[in-house]
């Protein structure tokens, strides 16, 4: 029988301990710990650190496995800092680890570890259950050096959503450290410029998917969070918007504007819209079934405008 201290241990640490504590904190012998591992009770996670064999291993368990691995040096960095975030669509391995450059453990090969010198302890927040974690800011400039532009920038925008940080914190950070992490820092750098002027995130992982797709039609790159004040004196944003020709776009999941009172504002919106002579195209989550082709009908609808604006201009024509 495994006493109950252990197990509360366990239970606190994602279902896995180390053979220090085990020795050290929690009284066993080297001959109780090695008879449990010889008969199986005891399954190695990482290097000195087991779980029970009739556990099921989590991405949790796996982040606290390498910190105990590491004694408690280093933190959980990157991709795997953001999913315990909350991101969407982090990877679950591997999992991100950064320490100091005197660490020199093995680790298993679903672990992705970076040492450097680059090792603040104010970069490290510790969660309620011991995890040392990346602030969001450390985990953006890691995330930076690992993704291509549209993962980070749909990864930064997520954050940003969440309230973990704004463009402003995040342009602050990346001028205190850029020459610390030359690999993300371009990559930054072209988030932020997209970002500037803008007070508000992406609603969702849609808006960011369509603004790929229109810059792979050859559409002139739309304006963000455009405002835009109604006959009647409310002031609104478009999603993405083209003000030389009047015309926004509105991505957005079915469920957020579900219902028949969310469909009657918008309807009464875009009538709003209408009479100042701006043409308002939603979309919802179907468009994911052929995004280019959404983002060529949104190309030939501008095309379009831009030719009805011309004639209406130049009559003559």
């Amino acid at each position: 029988m495994i006493d109950v201290p252990t197990l509360e241990t366990m239970a606190r640490q994602h279902g896995v301990v180390s053979r220090r504590q085990l020795l050290s904190e929690l009284g066993w012998s080297q001959s109780k710990y090695g008879r449990y591992r010889s008969a199986g009770v005891f399954v190695d996670v990482a290097p000195g650190v087991v779980r029970l064999a009739s556990d099921r291993p989590t991405f949790e368990s796996l982040c606290m496995a390498t910190q105990l691995a590491a004694d408690g040096i280093g933190f959980v960095s990157s991709w795997s800092a953001g999913r315990l975030a909350g991101l969407r669509r982090m990877p679950r391995l591997p999992v991100h680890y950064t320490g100091p450059t005197r660490l020199q453990l093995r680790f298993p090969e679903w672990v992705e570890t970076h040492r450097s010198r680059w090792y603040d302890e104010s970069d490290v927040v510790i969660r309620a259950d011991g995890l040392r974690v990346a602030t969001p800011l450390r985990a953006l400039f890691g995330m930076a050096a690992a993704f291509n532009q549209f993962r980070f920038e749909r990864a930064a925008e997520d954050a940003w959503h969440l309230g973990l940080l704004d463009p402003a914190s995040a342009a602050d950070y990346l001028e205190r450290h850029r020459c610390r992490g030359k690999d993300g820092v371009s990559t930054m750098e072209r988030w932020l410029e997209r970002c500037d002027g803008l007070h508000r995130p992406a609603h969702s992982g849609l808006e960011q998917e369509l603004l790929a797709a229109l810059d792979r039609v050859g559409l002139p790159s739309p304006l963000r969070q455009h405002p835009l004040r109604l006959a009647n004196g409310e002031s609104i944003h478009f999603d993405l918007a083209w003000p030389d020709v009047r015309l926004a776009v509105e991505p957005g999941h079915s469920w957020w504007h579900g219902g028949d009172l969310r469909q009657r504002l918008d309807q009464d919106r875009d009538r709003g819209c209408s009479e100042l002579g701006w043409l308002v195209v939603r979309f919802d989550e179907t468009m994911l079934r052929d995004l280019d082709e959404a983002a060529r009908q949104i190309r030939r609808i501008h095309v379009r405008r831009s030719a009805d604006l011309r004639n209406v201009l130049d009559p003559t024509r």
